[in-house]
Formats: C-alpha cells, sequence, structure tokens
C-alpha cells in the first residue's frame, strides 16, 4: 500500500438541523437599571421556556392534558354552605353577569386556558384588571409573560380585604401593610405599569400568578429536566441526520499495493443515496511501480472492504434514552401516560385507577387554586360577592360496580325519593327536568313505594342492574309526565 491511509468526505444529504434551544433576545433589554427591574435567570425567561416547550416531544401533550382536564368541563357558581336563592341571589346574578361581561372577545374558561398555558409553559401568568370608570365589573385581560417583568419589594402599601366571617355571616373590611412589587409590561416601545391587586393607587392593577416560592419569577414544574428536553430533542435531531445521510462510517476500504485512481476517488464520494441502489460499482486501482527504469514491473493491486455495521445500532439511536426523558417529564407533571396518549400497557380497571388519582391529586387541587386565587379570594370580594364562589366544573369519575352497590343499598331502604331521580334521568337522558310540575308530595314518595304501589313501572324490565332499572323508571316517568302532573298537581 503506497502512502498513508487517506480520508475523504463521502457526499451527504443537505443539512436539515433544528435548533434546540437558544437564550433568545431580550425585550426589555437596557430597561432593568432605567426602572429597577429584575431579569430572569439565563435560559429561564419566558420565551427561552416556550422555545423549549415547542421542542419537546412530550411537553405540549401535558400542558394539553392540564387544559383540557382542568378548565374543559367549563365554569360554574356554587352557593357557599349555609346560602341558597333565598338569602344570596342577587350576588349570583351578579356573578353570573360579570362571568359573562368581563371579556367581550374571550370567555372566562379561554382566559383561564390560558393562563395555564403560560403558568405551565414559563411558570408564570398574570391578569391585568382593568375597571373603566363608571364600570360596574372590571374587564380581565391575559398578559404575556414575555412582556412581563417586576420590581423588589421595596414599596410598602396597604391592603385593603373584604371577608365574610363563618361565625357570625358578617362581612368586615381588613387593612394589612406589605411590601408590594410594582409590575411592568413592555407595550411596543413603551413600558406600561401595573399595581398589585389590591393596593391602593391609580391604574391598572395585576394578578400575578406563578409556580413555586423562590424568587419574584416562577418556575416550570418541568424546569428540573430541561437538560433532558435538550438531550432528547438532539437525539431526535441526529436520528433525523441518520435517516437522511445513513450511518456515519460503514466500512473501510483498504488498497494493497496500490491506490485508487482519481475517477474511482470521485466516484466513491458520490456513492449516496438512491440513484446507487442496484447498480455495480467498479473501481479501478494502480499498482506501485517496483522495478528500474528499463524493468517496468508492477506489484500486484488487492482491495478489500470491511463491514462496520456489526458497531452500529441496527435502528434510531437513544430510543431508551428518549422513553427515560418522558417518563421523567411525565412524573414532573405528576401524569399517568394514558392522559397524554401512552395507553399500551393499561386495561378498563388501571385506566380508571390512573384518571382517578390524577383527578383527585392534580386537576381538582388545581382548580380551586387558580379560581380562588383569581375570583373566589380577590375580584369577587372586591364586588361585594361573598356568598358566591366559582368553580371550574370536573368529570364524574364513578366507579360502576360503586354506584350500583349504593343505588341497590338506597333504594331497598327506602332512602332514594322520586326527586332523587330528578338528576339521573337528566344526565341519562341529556335533558331538563321541570320539577314545578310535579307537588312536592309526590317528589318526596320513597321510590320502594312508588315501585309497591305501581309495580307497572318494572313491566318489561329484563336486567337485575338497579341502574338501569332505575333509568327505565325515568324514562317512564317522562313519558308520562304530564299525566302525572295533572294527577299529582
Amino acid at each position: 500500500m503506497s502512502g498513508e491511509a487517506q480520508w475523504f468526505q463521502i457526499s451527504k444529504a443537505e443539512d436539515r438541523h433544528i435548533p434546540s434551544s437558544a437564550q433568545l433576545p431580550d425585550s426589555f433589554e437596557n430597561l432593568y437599571d432605567q426602572h429597577g427591574l429584575l431579569p430572569f435567570p439565563p435560559g429561564n425567561d419566558p420565551a427561552s421556556c416556550k422555545l423549549l416547550v415547542k421542542n419537546s416531544s412530550i411537553i405540549p401533550q401535558c400542558i394539553e392534558a392540564y387544559r383540557r382536564n382542568i378548565s374543559g368541563y367549563g365554569i360554574a357558581l356554587e352557593y357557599i354552605p349555609g346560602e341558597s336563592d333565598q338569602t344570596a341571589l342577587d350576588e349570583w346574578n351578579r356573578a353570573d353577569k360579570f362571568l359573562e361581561t368581563c371579556n367581550l372577545e374571550d370567555s372566562p374558561e379561554e382566559i383561564i386556558n390560558s393562563l395555564i398555558d403560560d403558568l405551565e409553559s414559563s411558570g408564570m401568568a398574570n391578569v391585568e384588571v382593568a375597571w373603566p370608570t363608571g364600570s360596574e365589573f372590571p374587564t380581565l385581560y391575559r398578559m404575556n409573560p414575555k412582556f412581563v417583568r417586576c420590581t423588589r419589594e421595596t414599596d410598602k402599601a396597604t391592603i385593603k380585604r373584604k371577608r365574610r366571617i363563618r361565625s357570625t355571616k358578617q362581612i368586615e373590611e381588613f387593612s394589612q401593610d406589605i411590601y408590594a412589587r410594582r409590575y411592568a409590561m413592555k407595550r411596543g416601545q413603551s413600558v406600561v405599569w401595573f399595581r398589585l391587586f389590591g393596593t391602593e393607587g391609580e391604574g391598572n392593577q395585576i394578578i400575578p400568578l406563578k409556580l413555586g416560592n423562590d424568587g419574584p419569577y416562577g418556575e416550570p414544574r418541568w424546569f428540573g429536566n430541561a437538560p433532558g428536553v435538550v438531550g432528547s430533542r438532539e437525539a431526535e435531531e441526529l436520528n433525523v441526520s441518520y435517516f437522511s445521510n445513513g450511518r456515519m462510517l460503514s466500512m473501510i476500504l483498504t488498497v494493497t499495493n496500490g491506490r485508487l485512481s482519481k475517477q474511482s476517488m470521485e466516484l466513491l464520494k458520490n456513492v449516496k443515496g438512491s440513484q446507487s441502489q442496484g447498480g455495480i460499482l467498479y473501481l479501478e486501482a494502480l499498482g506501485e511501480e517496483t522495478g528500474g527504469p528499463l524493468d517496468e514491473k508492477v506489484e500486484k493491486v488487492s482491495i478489500k472492504l470491511d463491514k462496520l455495521n456489526d458497531l452500529l445500532q441496527q435502528d434510531a439511536l437513544f430510543l431508551e434514552y428518549g422513553k427515560e426523558k418522558k417518563a421523567d417529564i411525565l412524573s414532573s407533571f405528576r401524569l399517568p401516560p394514558i392522559l397524554v396518549g401512552q395507553s399500551s400497557d393499561y386495561n378498563r380497571a388501571t385506566a380508571q385507577a390512573a384518571l382517578r388519582f390524577a383527578e383527585e391529586q392534580v386537576f381538582e387541587p388545581y382548580r380551586t387554586w387558580i379560581m380562588d386565587e383569581i375570583f373566589n379570594k380577590r375580584l369577587f370580594p372586591a364586588m361585594g360577592i361573598f356568598r358566591v364562589r366559582a368553580t371550574l366544573r370536573g368529570p364524574r369519575i364513578i366507579d360502576p360496580e360503586d354506584r350500583k352497590a349504593l343505588l341497590d343499598f338506597i333504594a331497598d331502604r327506602g332512602i332514594m325519593l322520586i326527586r332523587d331521580l330528578i338528576p339521573i334521568a337528566e344526565e341519562v337522558l341529556d335533558t331538563t327536568i321541570d320539577e314545578s310540575k310535579y307537588s312536592e308530595e309526590y317528589l318526596d314518595t320513597p321510590i320502594a313505594q312508588m315501585l309497591n304501589s305501581q309495580p307497572a313501572l318494572l313491566k318489561d324490565t329484563d336486567t337485575n342492574d338497579v341502574q338501569e332499572q332505575v333509568a327505565s323508571i325515568a324514562k317512564r316517568l317522562l313519558r308520562k309526565s304530564d299525566q302525572e302532573a295533572d294527577v299529582h298537581v
């Protein structure tokens, strides 16, 4: 073999590298010292966090699961214990009107959806509360965290809040002195200032929400796994390059007692892609001359190809690494895999147990927290609403066996009344029943007594399932509602 070993670059497909993450330009650059604002820690600003979320293969599904399960069932109003239409109907009507008019373009559910997205993407979210002059209710806007910064807690302020005292049921006003931050929002080239909701002063107010208690800004719950997010992205980019360009080194070509011709070298450089499939590669090698000027002796040339495929993966690289990082992200969100579409290992029992866990341990506390922080502890008391609270609805996760056993128990013992059938019938038939068509005496009749006096209600029922029996009774009652109204009203 003549000369030294050589390396030459085989042609490859056009690079399609997708950037993983980067420190993006700061919209508040050169404004921190001027206004006394606090910067985000490097890499933790909302814009960079949003980019990490965008480049993740699992975080967007987790955030979507939060949005659908936390606020996807709508907002409802309810009386606090001890209150009813007789004591607080006016407050109910005012709260309902506020929810309908707090933003004429976006519904409260859509605003909360955006806030959840901001919280889970960047660790913080903000609500602008604009109280127009002479208006009975404020207007709510979602503020993009990318354009919001705050100062240190250097300004002493007084907050005044009204609270309903449970023991006396009286409304009393309380005030406290706190050290509050000021908040700035970048709008175009100008900076607009906001004060903490409930503090004295002029101008618009802000309700800040954040995850975590360290520092002025929040931190997304997955931020501890940020290196894994970047690593998973880089692994996927490596696989994209692998599929585009093939293996990095497939073989070693050895030429003994000679060298490849220039034409053969150029041919090897271009052996790539679909055009080379099914063809025949012809390589020309030139032997080394060993004789003198009068003896044109040339050494015998040999070409050898050694495969290196066995040293490489048979499929995409870092598959196990990607699976482990996805599991870490799911753990940080405390979500079962079934909620992000990974349900191959679930059966009905395990799926229901996983959904029940997520509902009780994750979604229900989240609903209570976000509604209290925005409406029940701040906005409603500021509008004089103390006996009504806003809630986010949740799904009904009921074990059929548990429900059957309960219905069986209360029906056999005469505990279930006719009026108790109404919500069950409304759920089964997806309708609304007018209770005013029936007398109070009839609605308070035990089902057991009704079945004894009207056995025809269960005629043609060929099932022993109490829940289905109740549905059958409800359907029959609905069909003969007009007749029953004539008899009992």
